[in-house]
């Protein structure tokens, strides 16, 4: 479950305007805003727009029926789905769909005319093409960098017929394609991207594999890097895709020319590299007194805000204290959990004291300030003793991640134990070593690697993340050009057609709002507001009664 789906599970409301709009346009699926102003042509407002903040968390309710467990996407979720199965083709892989998206954009609606059976099939896939590119844009410049990540993330598994995979699952994988490959996904900005993650959750994936994948033991990673000008809405650019693989043969291989910090986790004990050369290979990590990895920041950030959400729900539902699901992603987006110590308490590690997550707490007084600034604009009556109870909210979910994951003499024990170890550190030798053994040798080695023993984390750079050469051989997928003005252009292209067969029903529900709302603000006493609102009406029932007709 991750951290959008956890807090969708705190503010899940039934939207109230959906009945009527969907019914007027259930033909092209959507939910157009009734309230847009009449224009004379089809342009960025007409575009259904898809709440953003609720994709990442509306696709993980499951019900047990008939012995099997079935998966019920959350409504934005399903639109979104409804939209995104109209785009590419229904069976084609990663590339095939950025190649797709990329046509489009290039050629309009020229690569869709041919494969439509009718107009209203034509408009259907138009609309769709422009309510991906419009759903992209706003995810990657309206969201902070952590928001837009996780809505990224759902939005990449809808359109590959995929899900997401809940957290705490042993796995570094983000989500599932709809074949099952398991996809690591990362999303930075063109000049500051780098690769980076927990080896010892890589090393389990590669290991013990939980989903199937074309290369077996491997873990695919999904690469983007956006490259963004202007400010605001007026923000503009493009998206890159690169793809590559981890796998039980190439890990080695493709860490050994990584950082220095990340190269360390690949040394193995002398004793270990001696035992399997003499054909007597021994477990030395077994051997350790304790075996304690703390899980990851992104994963440990997922538990605190569970914990969270658990004790707000906890609360009585008219509770002043219980945030809005605005106030709610603010304090998330400031506490900014696995990224920002600033709410932390260091805590000793070996000569100095650093944040540690996990081990450190959240004291009650630094979160006070945060609490009331939030707060105090929407509920201006609440009290010091009301802020001071919703950090001890936060504090108590950080507090008992801090208490299930206690520090133990145990673990003193391994850490002084691997600090005497002699360690086989040449990179050379430990390449050539690693791809002399068998499978299920390797998967000896990495679980006797200092990164997996001691937890570390591992870090490829822009240039070795996109090197298309062995042994790493990535991918580049495609570009996407994304932004207001870029979607603006393909509109003029493909406007005629819009324009031509569904502006007017967007009118006409425009006009039909207005004369309602003017009607039953008039006491009922305005037969002319009566008679527009009938003529909307039907002129909406004519036009979707022919739009229905051409299929």
């Amino acid at each position: 479950m991750n951290i959008d789906t956890l807090v969708e599970s705190f503010y899940n409301k039934e939207d109230e305007t959906e009945t009527l709009i969907s019914e007027v346009l259930k033909l092209l699926l959507t939910e157009q805003d009734v309230g847009m102003p009449a224009r004379a042509r089809f342009d960025w407002s007409m575009i259904p727009d898809i709440p953003i903040s609720e994709i990442g968390w509306s696709d993980v309710s499951t019900i047990e029926k008939d012995g099997k467990t079935q998966t019920i996407l959350g409504p934005q979720r399903a639109l979104l789905q409804q939209y995104l199965d109209n785009i590419g083709s229904p069976d084609g892989g990663f590339a095939e769909q950025i190649a797709s998206l990329e046509s489009f954009y290039t050629n309009g609606p020229d690569q869709i005319v041919g494969s439509s059976e009718n107009n209203t099939e034509l408009i259907s896939k138009l609309i769709s093409y422009l309510v991906f590119y419009k759903t992209l844009t706003k995810i990657v410049t309206n969201f902070n960098a952590a928001s837009a990540g996780f809505n990224f993330e759902s939005f990449l598994a809808t359109l590959l017929h995929g899900e997401q995979i809940k957290a705490n699952t042993g796995t570094i994988a983000d989500f599932l394609t709809g074949d099952n490959i398991p996809i690591s996904l990362k999303l930075y900005a063109e000049k500051t991207l780098h690769v980076e993650g927990s080896f010892t959750d890589l090393v389990n994936d590669l290991s013990e594999p939980q989903f199937s994948h074309p290369a077996g033991n491997a873990m695919r990673y999904v690469v983007c890097t956006k490259s963004i000008e202007g400010e605001g809405l007026e923000q503009f650019g493009t998206i890159t895709f690169y793809q590559f693989d981890f796998t039980l043969d190439n890990l080695y291989a493709i860490l050994s020319t990584s950082k220095d910090k990340s190269r360390k986790c690949l040394y193995l004990p002398r004793s270990f590299v001696d035992s399997m050369k003499a054909g007597e290979p021994i477990d030395f990590a077994g051997s350790l007194p304790a075996k304690e990895n703390l899980p990851s920041p992104e994963e440990l950030e997922k538990v605190f805000i569970a914990n969270a959400v658990k004790r707000f729900r906890a609360l009585d539902p008219e509770s002043p204290l219980r945030p809005t699901q605005e106030e709610f992603q603010d304090l998330l987006q400031t506490i900014d959990y696995a990224k920002s110590d600033d709410y932390f308490k260091a805590v000793p590690r070996g000569d100095v004291n650093v944040v540690v997550r996990g081990l450190s707490t959240m004291p009650k007084t630094g979160l006070y300030n945060l609490i009331k600034s939030v707060y105090q604009e929407n509920h201006p009556k609440l009290k010091a003793n009301a802020f001071k109870a919703i950090s001890g909210i936060f504090h108590d979910a950080n507090e008992e991640i801090v208490n299930t994951l206690k520090a133990s003499e145990l673990k003193k024990q391994r850490k002084s134990t691997l600090d005497a170890t002699d360690f086989v550190t040449d990179m050379d030798e430990l390449v050539t070593f690693y791809a002399e053994l068998s499978d299920e040798q390797k998967k000896l080695a990495l679980k006797n690697s200092l990164g997996y023993m001691d937890t570390f984390q591992f870090s490829l750079n822009r240039s070795q993340s996109t090197d298309p050469e062995p042994p790493i051989a990535t991918e580049n997928l495609g570009v996407i050009t994304i932004g207001g003005k870029e979607v603006e252009k393909m509109l003029t292209r493909i406007a005629s057609i819009l324009d031509k067969e569904i502006f007017a029903v967007f009118t006409s529900l425009k006009t039909l709002s207005d004369s309602l709302n003017g009607f039953f603000a008039g006491g009922l006493a305005d037969d002319g507001k009566a008679l527009e609102a009938i003529g909307s009406a039907q002129e909406i029932e004519k036009k979707t009664t022919e739009l229905k007709g051409e299929k």
